[in-house]
């Protein structure tokens, strides 16, 4: 028993070597867990960088290609002209007036009635005017019983010559009495003189009017003009009959067709100008008078004219410029234009009938630049044939 203590004091000493190796041995396993989570994790993190770049790099390529509209060249009738501002007008416009004084009984056509010739306006009160009638129609067979009376003795040379002519004349003014008794009446019922359009009313049932009371204002529907003053310089490219177009602001994708309908021959010194009269072929259905227009008088016509829409032209200093689609790139091609008119420019070279030009993304496009046509379904006719311009 004595060795004991020594003998146990070394038994503990192995008991704490064998667990501090076994504490050893377990932080390894659980750096070793650690370090393979954190590498896991690392790979993880290159993964979602290389997909990410991908998606980067697709997205680019896709953006690379710019969204555009076009249309195609096409051939059709383009002219020039003159173009001036004015307003229509009509060259047929009656104020009406009573030709009899008297109540207004009935209104019949009121303001914006188109109204034919003949067709009734207003109905003045002609009672009063109807009892003047019967009273002359009965003075009148009153005179001539007793002209027939006169007329007998005179040829049996009863009576002279003064008595047989006195009563002549008073036989003649009884028909002149009921004629104008007659008319009195016709004019209490006021007629359209001409057909056309009332424009402005200006009396109300009830009314007293008179000689000087105006009742209405009356255009005629088939003389619209329009009066333009030309510069002097013109005056021997205008004539008679030449085609005119009338279009206005206020009615938008509307034209009407005109015509030169008079020139005059004077030229104004003081503003060096000549008027023209162009007639407008409306009838009334859109244009009115005071009504603002663009009035273009033709001077010349191309009937196989190359056109494009002028919203492809894009401005470069002093020039102007269209771009093409050739397979998906975009070509920048200098524009030689011919006549334009409100919608299409004439194409005098480079571009060819069916060539897909772009009208819409085509501001601060490049030349070279990939794009992407999204109109609806089209199909290129022809390849487009032009060189880009040396600016690029």
């Amino acid at each position: 028993m004595k060795g004991w203590p020594r003998h146990g004091a070394w038994v503990l000493l192995m008991v704490a070597v064998l667990w501090s190796c076994g504490d050893e041995e377990g932080e390894d396993e659980k750096g070793k867990d650690a370090d393979q989570a954190l590498s896991q994790t690392d790979s993880t993190a290159v993964d979602s960088t290389i997909a990410d770049s991908a998606a980067v790099d697709s997205l680019a390529k896709k953006i690379e290609a710019v969204p555009v509209e076009i249309a195609l060249a096409h051939t059709g009738e383009i002219s020039s002209y003159l173009l001036f501002n004015s307003t229509i007008e009509t060259e047929a416009i009656v104020e009406v007036f009573p030709q009899i004084s008297g109540m207004v009984e009935r209104v019949v056509v009121e303001e914006g009635d188109r109204v034919e010739i003949g067709d009734t306006l207003i109905a003045i009160e002609d009672e009063q005017l109807r009892i003047a009638n019967r009273e002359a129609q009965i003075n009148l067979d009153y005179q001539r019983t007793g002209y027939k009376r006169t007329e007998e003795m005179f040829k049996r040379k009863l009576i002279s010559d003064q008595e047989f002519e006195t009563r002549k004349y008073e036989l003649e003014q009884a028909h002149l009495r009921l004629e104008r008794t007659q008319l009195d009446l016709a004019h209490t019922v006021i007629l359209a003189p001409f057909s056309g359009v009332i424009t402005e009313r200006y009396v109300q049932v009830g009314a007293r009017v008179g000689g000087s009371s105006k009742l209405y204002d009356l255009i005629k529907l088939d003389d619209m003009i329009a009066r333009v003053f030309v510069p002097g310089q013109y005056l021997t490219v205008i004539n008679n009959g030449q085609q005119g177009v009338i279009s206005s602001e206020f009615l938008p994708g509307k034209s009407f067709e005109g015509w030169v309908k008079r020139i005059s021959p004077v030229v104004d010194p003081r503003s060096g100008t000549f008027k023209v009269t162009v007639g407008v072929r409306d009838h009334f259905e859109y244009l009115r008078p005071g009504l603002f227009v663009n009035v273009r008088i033709v001077t010349d016509t191309h009937e196989r004219a190359i056109l494009i829409p002028k919203r492809a032209v894009v401005y470069d200093g002093g020039d102007k410029f269209v771009f093409a689609v050739d397979d998906t790139v975009a070509v920048r091609i200098k524009l030689q234009p011919g006549f334009e008119d409100v919608e299409f420019v004439e194409v005098m070279a480079e571009v060819k009938e069916g060539a897909p030009i772009i009208v819409v993304g085509q501001n601060g496009l490049k030349a070279g630049t990939r794009v992407r046509v999204v109109n609806e379904d089209w199909v290129p006719k022809v390849s487009v044939e032009a060189a880009s311009d040396d600016g690029g």
